[in-house]
């Protein structure tokens, strides 16, 4: 078990420490996990000190906080992991298809039932057979040092690195759009391998290419917001409604685009992506249940969006307005007990013996009051109805701590809370070179402090920089691994989504019928 700890310091830069890395065992339910962490917070001398826990959305991790809350007295307010609540949606639209890798890791061996099962479904068109054929194809390939060989050979020598089929596993986020995105780099040496060596029953006609296309235009946004959580080591929490409002868009986009379609495979998609338009909208409508509406007072504090985040389009009609006028009140409840801790550590001492000068100094002062004073209420007038600025947020509060010195405080509070577990993802993957097969007699306190010293030492580790990566990891990890770093991807083009496929539509159509 890793428990991660952040937050904001007084230099306003964002830190990412490991905590602990606890071996279990018996039972991981709530209660067991919550004193796992009430322990290490005991060890490190910071009970008093925590604001919220981020976590995924097992129901073992909701009792956790509970039980926390109780063992600490305190109130915990738990964050559901973004980037989880993200795959939930995308893993509603794969279900619907019948879309969903049902191995926990890649096959390395090509038996005869997977031949009998690749030969059954030649004539199958409907969208999982598609994939099932391009996962066969990846095993049939990899399977074998020879066809490995051949299909490589048909790439250009000239090419930097060389590629290979990858196959999708249920256990690692994304995968099914990774091996997608390959396959669609490598559609060209596909069809001549196909062609060439009489692999027939692998090969895939223009319409299955098209479903392709359209999963990868369907998927690639998931994809895209997973991957930026993931990867950010910057503040996120400010971004989570943001994040929510592009997916928003980008499926009921492409549901205005599928509707009218024809074919059945089409309206296959359209269905499920209602699916996952419920899912995601069943976590959002989660976010204003959260104890001081959390996520609306991080959006504020961020300098890009402020208060009109609230004011825009999507949130017109009465109960936006409701709304608004609770979110603005909790920003100022959040703000309240920092204003009142500040007063009292700013109450200004007067002289005890006065001075010719400090009289004279009151009198001109009280004259003319000073420019530089304001109350509580013009603080958060003036920031949240000022002007938004395209600044980093810990840059903005950085240069900002003295104008606007409360709200700088809430926002080194609020904006510490991680939108994902996305830090412990990475660990778990670092810890891989450490709790391997060949290292199996490692006892689990020595487990923990290497795991501690490697990350304070060096949190992350790229493939370039580890060479001994490659004999922890299988082959198909490794392209995975390769796959998703590139972002660059500009060696191949996607067929996006047509609005003029209907007439092809119908053809089609009576085919698939057919067929089916």
């Amino acid at each position: 078990m890793a428990i991660t700890g952040y937050f904001i310091d007084a230099d306003w830069v964002y830190r990412e420490v490991l905590l602990a890395f606890k071996p279990l065992s018996g039972s991981h339910s709530g209660t067991d996990l919550s004193k796992v962490v009430e322990q290490t917070l005991t060890q490190h001398a910071i009970k008093d000190r925590i604001f919220g826990l981020t976590t995924d959305n097992a129901s073992n991790n909701k009792t956790l906080v509970d039980e926390l809350q109780q063992l600490l007295q305190a109130n915990i307010i738990r964050v559901p992991c973004l980037a989880h609540v993200i795959q939930l949606s995308l893993n509603q639209l794969l279900d619907r298809l019948k879309a969903v890798p049902q191995n926990p890791t890649a096959e390395t061996i090509w038996t005869e039932e997977q031949e009998t099962t690749a030969r059954a479904s030649t004539k199958k068109r409907e969208i999982a057979h598609t994939l099932q054929r391009i996962r066969a194809l990846a095993v049939y390939i990899r399977a074998s040092p020879q066809r490995r060989d051949s299909f490589l050979a048909l790439q250009p020598d000239g090419k930097r690195n060389k590629l290979m089929l990858i196959q999708d596993v249920k256990t690692r986020w994304n995968s099914t759009y990774l091996m997608l995105r390959r396959a669609k780099k490598l559609q060209r040496y596909i069809i001549q391998f196909c062609a060439q060596y009489n692999e027939q029953d692998f090969a895939l006609d223009d319409d299955q290419w098209r479903q392709i296309d359209y999963l990868l235009c369907l998927t690639k946004q998931f994809y895209d917001c997973t991957v930026a959580l993931s990867k950010t080591r910057e503040v996120t929490s400010h971004l989570v409604f943001a994040v929510y409002n592009l997916l928003f868009e980008h499926i009921e986009r492409s549901q205005r685009q599928l509707r009218p379609k024809r074919v059945t495979w089409k309206q296959q998609m359209f269905t499920a992506l209602q699916a996952s338009w419920a899912k995601l909208h069943n976590y959002y409508k989660q976010t204003d249940q959260m104890r001081g509406y959390i996520y609306p007072v991080c959006t504020m504090l961020s300098p890009e969006y402020r208060f009109q985040f609230f004011l825009s389009d999507d949130w017109s009609g009465d109960i936006a307005k409701e709304l608004r006028d609770e979110y603005r009140e909790a920003f100022q409840d959040a703000l309240t007990p920092i204003q009142q801790r500040l007063a009292k550590t700013h109450t200004p001492q007067e002289p005890s013996t006065p001075t010719s000068r400090s009289i004279l100094h009151d009198l001109i002062r009280n004259q003319k009051p000073n420019p530089k004073s304001k109350s509580a209420a013009d603080e958060i007038t003036q920031y949240l109805d000022g002007t938004i600025t395209e600044s980093d947020p810990l840059a903005f509060w950085r240069q900002n701590e003295q104008r606007f010195p409360a709200i700088a405080a809430l926002a080194q509070d609020y904006l510490a809370m991680p939108a994902s577990g996305a830090g412990v993802e990475r660990l778990f993957n670092i810890a891989r070179d450490i709790c391997h097969y060949r290292r199996g007699y490692l006892k689990p306190s020595t487990i923990e402090e290497l795991m501690l010293y490697l990350c304070a030492s060096k949190f992350d580790l790229g493939i370039q920089e580890s060479e001994e990566m490659k004999q922890y990891y299988s082959s198909n990890e490794m392209d995975i691994l390769v796959e998703e770093k590139d972002q660059i991807s500009d060696d191949f083009e996607v067929d996006e989504i047509s609005d003029t496929e209907d007439q092809s539509d119908l053809s089609v159509d009576l085919i698939d019928d057919h067929d089916d």
